[in-house]
């Protein structure tokens, strides 16, 4: 059951649950959803929210380890040889959801 306080990722949007009524939900944002919407996620720790091809702090996430509750990111520029660094959720300040990437992307086309 989702509470107030709670993470939830919807409709590829991550935010916290700021209110709840009867058959509805608010975000933050002041951005409503359904109660009964299969589509939510929800959890009290935003870590497990987040999905591979997620960005988290800028880096895109290409492994997760829900069991000892970290993720893994790459990026062979800053992180050394081979590209990886482990990220626990207190490392976290921002997160870019795949959709959301995908939806505001621009493609170069070339001739």
């Amino acid at each position: 059951m989702i509470e107030t306080e709670d993470y939830v990722r919807i409709n590829g949007i991550i935010g916290r649950v700021e209110q709840i009524g009867n058959s509805l939900f608010w975000l933050e944002d002041g951005s409503s959803y359904s109660l009964d919407d299969k589509a939510i996620k929800h959890s009290k720790n935003i870590i497990d929210l987040i999905e591979e091809g997620d960005f988290v702090n800028g880096y895109k996430i290409i492994a997760i380890n829900y069991k000892e509750n970290y993720i893994t990111i790459q990026n062979i520029n800053e992180f050394g040889e081979n590209g990886i660094k482990v990220l626990q959720e207190d490392e976290i300040k921002t997160i870019l959801t795949k959709e959301q990437m995908e939806a505001n992307c621009y493609t170069v086309e070339r001739k």
